[in-house]
C-alpha cells in the first residue's frame, strides 16, 4: 500500500513538473515574440527619425533658405560693404553697478572669519 501511494505521489510530481516546463516554454516563446516585435518597432522608429532628420537638413539648407528669401521676400545676399564701422556704433551705456557686490562689501567681517575666509557671522 505504501508503494502504491509513493507511485501516485511520483506520478503527480511528474505531471506537475511537465505542466511547469510547458508553462516556462510557453512564456519564453511569448517573450521572444514580444522582443522581436519591439525590435521591429524600434527599427521602424529609427528609420522614421532618419527620414525626418534628412527632411530637416533639406529644409534648413542655407542655399534653399537664401533662394526662398530671394523669391518670396525680395531679399538679396549681403555684400561686404554693407557692414558698418566701429565709429558708427553708439556708445556703450554706463555700468549700472553690482548690487550683490555692494551688499558683500558692506557686510561686517568678524576677526575669526578673516582667518577662515568666511563671510558674515562665522561661529
Amino acid at each position: 500500500m505504501i508503494i502504491r501511494f509513493f507511485q501516485l505521489v511520483v506520478v503527480a510530481a511528474l505531471i506537475a513538473a511537465a505542466v511547469a516546463v510547458y508553462e516556462v516554454k510557453y512564456q519564453s516563446t511569448y517573450d521572444a515574440q514580444r522582443v522581436a516585435k519591439l525590435r521591429a518597432e524600434i527599427r521602424g522608429e529609427q528609420e522614421n527619425i532618419a527620414a525626418l532628420q534628412a527632411q530637416w537638413n533639406r529644409l534648413t539648407a542655407p542655399a534653399r533658405i537664401q533662394d526662398l528669401a530671394g523669391r518670396h521676400l525680395g531679399m538679396k545676399p549681403l555684400s561686404v560693404t554693407q557692414f558698418g564701422e566701429f565709429a558708427t556704433l553708439p556708445e556703450r551705456p554706463a555700468p549700472l553697478g553690482d548690487p550683490i557686490g555692494d551688499i558683500i562689501e558692506t557686510m561686517q567681517v568678524h576677526p575669526k572669519a578673516e582667518a577662515t575666509g568666511a563671510l558674515g557671522g562665522g561661529r
